[in-house]
């Protein structure tokens, strides 16, 4: 075998085994978490207790706050999205993450017999709304493309160029969610919780951009820089602290949030019945996927 051939054969089988060990593992987390969507039973939040539980509602914006996502400009109970670049290296092209971000504002959770306030930092999110597209520049200029289906997306990518493409997923407004977490209620904490109302207060000073720059971009270049972004985090979570002390807690709002204790913590635009569906034909995939794997793992072996 030549030296470059050996080369690609031993990549090859590095590949393997890396989608072999990876689909098992993957196959034993998604089984996991589908055992313990089945396993929890579903709690209403006017009565639900304190620890890990199940909710299922409708998902809403907190009053007088808007979460809008950043690439569509659509309004949002959460977002995530990423930008990636089309690279050549030799023969060999693909895409590459330039750009990414998911939110962390909380939204709340109605089912109709109270309210939740979701954290959804840490959480594994399932949504269902995507939007995928492509573009000439690395932030898009056109929110949504006018095309849609097959050939309005190959119409996308022949008009634009295509060296970018933009991914964004959304939980939506009114939509039903299932939330498994850690859910707590200490004397109507809801959005006086502290991580929660400076994660709430942040995304409030963020729509005043000029004032935001005014109050903490020291050095004047027209962005917050880490440090910067650091003093910004401190100074809302020392105004939420000081509106605790002197005022009372909003009564009635829960949190849910991530556990402590190395649970799951899952958001899914669906009931529990279609999350747990959902999970098991994600560990049928996985297993699938790691059968192959060692199948061409095992044949590459005994080229050897």
């Amino acid at each position: 075998m030549a030296g470059n051939d050996r080369v690609k054969f031993w990549l090859l089988l590095l590949g393997a085994a890396v989608a072999a060990v990876y689909s098992f593992w993957y196959a034993f987390k998604a089984w996991s978490e589908n055992r313990v969507v089945e396993d929890t039973p579903t709690s209403r939040v006017r009565s639900a207790a304190q620890g890990y539980v199940e909710l299922t509602g409708r998902g809403v914006m907190p009053p007088h706050k808007e979460t809008i996502a950043p690439l569509t400009g659509k309004p949002c109970t959460w977002w995530r999205y990423k930008i990636e670049e089309r690279r050549s290296s030799g023969r060999t092209r693909g895409w590459t993450n330039v750009d990414g971000g998911t939110s962390e504002e909380p939204f709340v959770l109605d089912d109709g017999t109270g309210l939740c306030m979701i954290d959804p930092r840490g959480a594994e999110v399932f949504p269902v709304s995507k939007d995928v597209w492509y573009g000439s520049t690395e932030w898009p200029e056109v929110r949504i493309p006018d095309g849609t289906g097959f050939f309005g997306k190959v119409a996308d990518v022949l008009l634009s160029g295509g060296r970018y493409r933009y991914t964004e997923y959304r939980l939506q407004p009114d939509e039903t969610i299932c939330a498994l977490g850690s859910y707590r209620s200490v004397g109507g904490v809801g959005v006086d919780d502290p991580e929660v109302a400076v994660a709430a207060l942040l995304h409030e000073w963020k729509q005043d951009q000029k004032s935001l720059l005014a109050r903490f971009d020291k050095n004047h270049d027209g962005a917050l820089d880490a440090g910067e972004w650091d003093q910004a985090r401190a100074a809302a979570h020392k105004q939420v602290v000081e509106r605790m002390v002197v005022q009372p807690l909003t009564p009635g709002l829960s949190v849910l949030s991530k556990p402590s204790d190395g649970r799951a913590f899952m958001l899914s635009a669906s009931d529990g019945a279609a999350l747990a569906r959902r999970l098991r034909r994600n560990a049928a995939a996985a297993i699938a996927t790691c059968a192959g794997s060692t199948a061409a793992l095992v044949w590459m072996a005994t080229r050897l």
